[in-house]
Order: C-alpha cells, then sequence, then structure tokens
C-alpha cells in the first residue's frame, strides 16, 4: 500500500464512526433555541417536509391547525436529551391560550409525540407516531 492509500483508509477509519452514528434527523438540532413559527430566519418548522408530513397523518385537522399555525404564544424549541420539544398555546375565537400542546419528536427515529390541551387532565388528547406521550422520560415530557 502507498501513503496516499494508508492516509485515505486512516481518515475513512476516524470519521466513519461519526457519520455512521448520525440519523436523517440530526440536522434539526440546529433548531434548539429558534421559535417554529417566528423566527428571523422565515422557516417554519412545522413546515418542513420531515415533521409536516407525519404530523399532518397523525392530527386531526383542527389540532393540526392550533399547533402550527393557530397558536397565539410559542416557545423555543428545547433540545432535551436528544428530543426537540416546543409548546405552544392558543385559540381558534379569541388571543388567549385556551388550548396548550406539546409537541416532542424523538431525533433518533423520527417518532412525534402530541399532547393537546395537556395541562387539563379530562381535556387531554394523546397523539403518537410510536408508543404514547406518557411513554416519554419525565424530564422531556417537562421540556426541560
Amino acid at each position: 500500500m502507498t501513503f496516499p492509500r494508508i492516509a485515505i483508509l486512516f481518515v475513512l477509519l476516524l470519521v466513519g464512526p461519526t457519520v455512521l452514528g448520525q440519523t436523517k434527523y440530526d440536522y434539526l438540532k440546529s433548531w434548539s433555541g429558534a421559535y417554529p413559527t417566528y423566527n428571523k430566519s422565515g422557516q417554519r418548522f412545522f413546515n418542513l417536509p420531515e415533521v409536516r408530513e407525519p404530523l399532518r397523518k397523525l392530527l386531526p385537522n383542527r389540532i393540526y391547525f392550533l399547533l402550527t399555525r393557530g397558536h397565539t404564544k410559542e416557545g423555543p424549541l428545547k433540545l432535551v436529551r436528544n428530543y426537540l420539544t416546543v409548546l405552544v398555546c392558543g385559540s381558534p375565537k379569541s388571543y388567549r391560550c385556551d388550548n396548550q400542546t406539546m409537541f416532542v419528536m424523538n431525533l433518533d427515529d423520527g417518532s412525534m409525540y402530541v399532547a393537546f390541551n395537556f395541562d387539563i387532565a379530562d381535556e387531554r388528547r394523546d397523539f403518537a407516531t410510536k408508543g404514547n406521550f406518557s411513554d416519554l422520560p419525565s424530564d422531556v415530557r417537562a421540556g426541560h
């Protein structure tokens, strides 16, 4: 083997595990600290295809609207472990925070969890692409 081939093999051995250990959702970590809708970039987190498409299949239209556009207040996306979380609230009738919704996305596999009216026990509705919202670690469900 010549020196250039050995050097290329060495670089591949160093970089390979890092590249293989990443998921297709790792780039979404850059959204941590940004607001999903109202941000300086003009991009909307909920309009990204890997977020929008599973959410449209998972949620009824009204809840999808309240989560992605119908809210009056939203917090920044937070990275908790390897989950992106965000809390939004809004009302279809007023500018109050009548409906609090928490969105969680597992960046390992892209699974999504939504708890609508999560602060009102008898009105709470959970949606998940894998398992249940209640299966998430408590610090993830708390958003910190």
